[in-house]
Formats: C-alpha cells, structure tokens, sequence
C-alpha cells in the first residue's frame, strides 16, 4: 500500500514511456494467467468447503424426499388435516365490525324505492344522530334526511362566522378551504417544476465547473430553500463554505440559514478563517442576545482589526460614557483620520479637554 499516483505526471510521455508500460503490462498479464488457475482452485475448495458447513434446506431434506417413494396410498390418507393455525384471538372474534353507510345510501335502498325518509320502527333510526331533534320529522314521524343535511352546513356556516373577525371584516378560517393553517406547511414557489430542475441542474454544471466560485453555492442554497428543502441548502452552503473557506458571502449566508445555536459555531469557524472580516465579526455580535457577550465579541474584533471605524462605533455604542471615553481614547490612536471618532470623543469630554481633543485632531487631520 505505498503511493499509489503517478510521480512523473508532469514530465513528456514519449515512445521509450509507451514501450515500457507495453512491456510492464504484457509481464502482468502472463504473471495473472499464472496465478488464474491457483485462485480457481482455490475458489472451487472455499464453496465445497462452505456447501457442507451450510447446506441448504432442500439438501438437508433429500433423504427424507426419497423415502417418500415407498408410502402407500392408505399411509398418504392417514396423514391428519392441517389445522387452524391463527392464534385464538383471530379465531374467536369477540364482536362483528361494521362500517356507518351515508345517508344518500339509506334513502336509496330503503323498501327498494326512492325515499328521503326513514321509519323509525325500522330499527335504523337509531343509528341516526339527531332522531329526537325538533324539526327533523315529517308529518308522518318519519325521519327526514334532506333537513339532517341542511342543518349540518347550517352548523358549520354559524361556527365559520364565529371565528372571523368582525372588526376588520377578514375571516381568520377560509371557509371554502378550510386549509389556511396548512398553507405555511407546503413550498411558497408557485412555478413550474420543470424549472426548478432545470434550474438544479444548471446551478449543479456551474459548481462543478467552477467550484470557487461562491454565488453559485449561494444561488444554490437558496433555490433549495425557496422549494423548501431547508435542510439540503443547509448542506450545500456548507460544502460551499469548506470549498472556499475565505469567502465571507458563504459563511453569512450559512449562518443565515442554520438555527441560532448551530449558526454561532458557524460563524466562529468563519473567524477562525477570516479573522480580518468585519462583516463576520458584526455577524457573531448580533448572534448574540447578552450585552456583556457582545462587548466580548467586538473586543475579540477589534484585536484583530484595530483600524476598523465600523467595530470602534459598534463597541462604543454598548458602552457607558465612561467607558465609552476611554474606548474612543484608544479608538482614535488607532484610527487618527475619523472624524467621528474624534468628534465623539470631544462630545464626552469636559469644555477645556474637548479643546485639547479638537485640537489634537486638526494635527492629525489638516484638512
């Protein structure tokens, strides 16, 4: 098991290179005849080997087949009956099932004639919800059908309007639908289908031509995530992200589509990549819900990039203004040409040390 490519790829192949590959493969050949009967041999000896340790079922039972030959027609009718072999809770069923027919089949085969009605001595009436409710009798005390219906979407029409809104006028149930909460389970892409694999496969030709490229690893995940396969964008974002491991795009855009617990340890892999991004630094401080791991995070940063304006501002912002000035004391020694910063700076001090600062600040900055 020693290397198993080529050391001299990169040199000519000329005809002496052919020759000898010629040669080499002609050795190997005549060396795999002689080895061919051996491994034959051998292959035969493993399977006979294996048929007597493990014999099949109808190898086992041979002998006992033969002797069937010698049983008589009088032995063949004494053989006993197979019997029930269903356990005693399938055999003896406790109770007979049955299936509630619709009421369109009831009025239809009620005496063999077209009825809307069903006499209650029949013995079906009480099979029938709602037999004793005023106003589903006919004159005759029978059981009208047509009125059970009606008085169902009557039902249902009262409790649709309970819930709509009577402020705005917008029903919160669609009441022709009825699938308003379903509606955020199922994909928000309304297009063809065949043009999302067109699209998959157009994106997956441009990955694999050009795998550093980030926007098609970006172009990719969303399009998974328009469809709504969350999960396979996640996936691909990822594989992007160890492809070009020094592009922020992809490491925000994984962050973006990974839950917060899991897009924290994204972004801090991002760091370790590119810790001079700020856009990645900005990114791990808003992950964060506490201040004090916020102020962490921007000072971690500004380790990093200590000429960045846009840290400077962000840190300072989530101090007091006595940290605040002394953070922007630091903040324009390394950022002398911000005339934020010093203008900030100025802010927080007293009358007489405002000057000093404006005027340290016209020395570093003439114009």
């Amino acid at each position: 098991s020693g290397y198993s490519g080529s050391l001299f790829s990169k040199d000519p192949y000329d005809k002496d290179d052919e020759e000898a590959d010629a040669i080499y493969d002609s050795v190997e050949k005549r060396m795999d005849e002689k080895r061919k009967e051996y491994r034959d041999r051998r292959l035969r000896e493993d399977l006979e080997r294996y048929r007597q340790e493990r014999p099949k079922i109808q190898q086992q039972f041979s002998d006992l087949k033969r002797s069937l030959s010698g049983v008589t027609s009088e032995e063949w009718s004494t053989i006993p009956e197979v019997g029930d072999s269903r356990n005693r809770k399938q055999r003896n069923a406790r109770a007979e099932k049955f299936t509630p027919l619709p009421d369109s089949v009831l009025s239809r085969n009620l005496g063999g004639e077209s009825s809307s009605t069903l006499d209650p001595s029949s013995g079906l009436a009480s099979m029938v919800p709602g037999v004793a409710t005023p106003g589903m009798l006919t004159p005759t005390g029978d059981l009208d059908l047509r009125k059970i219906g009606q008085a169902r979407n009557t039902l249902m029409n009262v409790k649709l309007s309970q819930v709509s809104d009577s402020v705005t006028g917008q029903t919160v149930v669609d009441p022709k639908g009825y699938l308003t909460d379903l509606q955020s389970m199922i994909p928000t892409y309304g297009g063809d289908i065949n043009d999302i694999k067109k699209a998959r496969l157009l994106l997956k030709s441009v990955r694999e031509t050009n795998p550093n490229h980030p926007p098609a690893w970006i172009a990719s995940a969303r399009l998974e995530e328009v469809t709504g396969k969350v999960q396979m964008a996640r996936n691909l974002i990822m594989r992007g992200c160890e492809i070009n491991a020094q592009s922020e795009d992809l490491w925000l855009e994984a962050a973006r589509l990974q839950p917060p617990d899991t897009a924290k340890a994204v972004i801090a892999q991002a760091a370790r990549h590119i810790p001079t991004s700020v856009r990645i630094w900005i990114k791990a401080a808003d992950l964060e819900t506490e201040t004090k791991a916020k102020r962490r995070v921007f000072r971690k940063a500004l380790e990093h990039i200590p000429n960045s304006v846009r840290l400077w501002k962000a840190a300072v912002e989530l101090e007091n203004p006595d940290d605040a000035r002394i953070l922007l004391s630091r903040a324009v020694e390394c950022c002398n040409t911000s005339v934020e910063l010093w203008l900030a700076l100025a802010r927080l001090e007293t009358y007489k040390n405002a000057r000093k600062v404006l005027n340290e600040a016209r020395e570093n900055i003439p114009t």
